[in-house]
């Protein structure tokens, strides 16, 4: 196993609750840490790392940030009607795309991800996925995935269900029944699969319109794409100081995939939420990196602990993304600019 992945239980639970990621607060004194920078950038530096040209901001916040309503937010979603599903403490909460909340579906247990479907909840727990109604009533519940298992995101995809496990560092693929079919990601020189480096509890997928699962890899600073079948098509990303890298010591943290096949990314340690091609090439910010780290944050947070946690993103098909500030229990709105 990497070396970056030799890390105890104890260890990566004190990350998820205590840090909320490895480095978490050092996330902001490791940005600059490259082989052509040579040292760490402090957080006095910060804000001019982030100084983004206003051509390369191709989104407008439309409304004011709304509150969840959750004392721990985690997890934010849209399907393709364009309605929201936010996830936090032991409930699912249902918004339209203004930002009124429409429902409340309280849980029998703690929401991590999810996915729904027509009449379905797909919920990720710690450790197993929960299918419920859309009442919250529990219809089936999957086998553990294993006692050190730390389920952070899932993708519906036809009749499979991809999870993605930051605590065993794999991705899970099963069919719609919970039965298993096989593991994506585990180190395969011959198939040159380098295997998933996740230090703390980040750890996103989705599908993409080609048909290829696309996967973080935070510790390696990519997104892999992989087929159904587990076989590494290509990889994108690197670790640096450009406007164009990812920083810190593992990003990016969440991302979502639009319907032309761009992705958008979220980082930690500074607040980027960036606009890339297909294969990687940078398109653009969502936001001011300074916007996005301004709005005051609620008592008890310091401003210097906000992006410990990192953002969670979501994206529908009319043109929104939908940015879901962890630390301050917020989601923010923002639409493609007409120009």
């Amino acid at each position: 196993m990497d070396n970056e992945n030799k890390k105890t239980r104890r260890e990566f639970l004190e990350d998820v609750l205590v840090k909320g990621s490895v480095v978490a607060v050092g996330g902001l004194v490791c940005i600059g840490l490259s082989p052509e920078a040579g040292g760490a950038v402090g957080t006095s530096d910060l804000i001019s790392m982030t100084k983004i040209d206003p051509e390369m901001i191709l989104y407008e916040e439309i409304k004011k940030p709304v509150g969840t309503g959750f004392t721990e937010s985690r997890f934010v979603t849209v399907d393709a009607s364009g309605t929201l599903y936010l996830a936090g403490d032991n409930a699912v909460k249902v918004m339209d795309s203004p930002g009124r909340i429409k429902d409340t579906v309280k849980l029998a247990v703690s929401p991590f991800c999810l996915a729904s479907t027509d009449d379905q909840f797909y919920i990720g727990t710690r450790d197993r996925i929960i299918i419920t109604d859309k009442k919250g009533e529990v219809q089936k519940s999957w086998p553990s995935l294993g006692e050190n298992a730390w389920i952070t995101g899932l993708v519906l995809a036809d009749d499979r269900v991809f999870i993605a496990d930051a605590g065993q560092r794999i991705v899970w693929c099963y069919d719609r029944d919970g039965k298993f079919i096989r593991r994506i990601g585990d180190k395969d020189t011959d198939r040159n699969i380098p295997g998933f480096v996740v230090p703390g509890p980040y750890f996103d997928l989705a599908m993409a319109p080609d048909g290829l699962l696309r996967v973080a890899n935070p510790g390696r600073h990519q997104i892999e794409a992989y087929t159904i079948k587990g076989d590494r098509e290509f990889a994108w990303g690197r670790f640096g100081n450009r406007l164009e890298d990812f920083t810190a010591c593992c990003n990016p943290v969440s991302f979502t995939i639009l319907k032309d096949g761009s992705i958008i990314t979220c980082e930690k340690g500074v607040a980027r939420v960036k606009v890339y091609d297909t294969f990687g090439k940078l398109k653009g910010f969502v936001a001011e990196p300074k916007q996005l780290a301004n709005v005051a944050p609620e008592i008890g947070v310091k401003t210097e602990r906000v992006q410990r946690y990192g953002f969670d993103v979501a994206a529908d098909n009319q043109g929104h993304v939908f940015i879901l500030d962890r630390a301050r229990n917020a989601l923010r709105f923002f639409k493609r600019k007409e120009s």
